[in-house]
């Protein structure tokens, strides 16, 4: 096991003994037969790894190069939180009527910001 999987492992224990359910929340993601995704989180949680030991990726289980790729062109390159111009369907379930996922990663990147002088 990689030192990224025995992060992954305490992160999703900690998560899951410690984290904040949505449940009693109206959220977006809904289950194929209809009923809220609700999920546990925990905010701030940080990992840092160091490079000349191990590339962090998680051995766990299958990780999709491609799309992860993918991902981060569409967010970087792109700007873009229109799921339209994604290749792969990972974030479908958390789209609106419009495509989008919301506010988040491309949005961010692509807003030019006033910054007072």
């Amino acid at each position: 096991m990689s030192i990224a999987d025995q992060k992954f492992v305490e992160m999703c224990q900690d998560i899951i003994q410690n984290g904040y359910s949505s449940k009693g929340q109206n959220v977006r993601p809904h289950w194929e037969d209809g009923t809220p995704a609700h999920t546990m989180k925990r905010f701030g949680m940080i990992h840092r790894y160091n490079l000349s030991e191990e590339f962090p990726i998680l051995t766990l289980r299958p990780t999709n190069l491609s799309a992860a790729i993918d991902e981060i062109l569409w967010i970087w390159q792109k700007k873009s939180n229109n799921t339209e111009d994604l290749n792969s369907k990972i974030w479908d379930a958390w789209t609106d009527e419009n495509h989008t996922i919301g506010k988040a990663y491309g949005y961010q990147l692509g807003r030019e910001i006033d910054f007072p002088e």
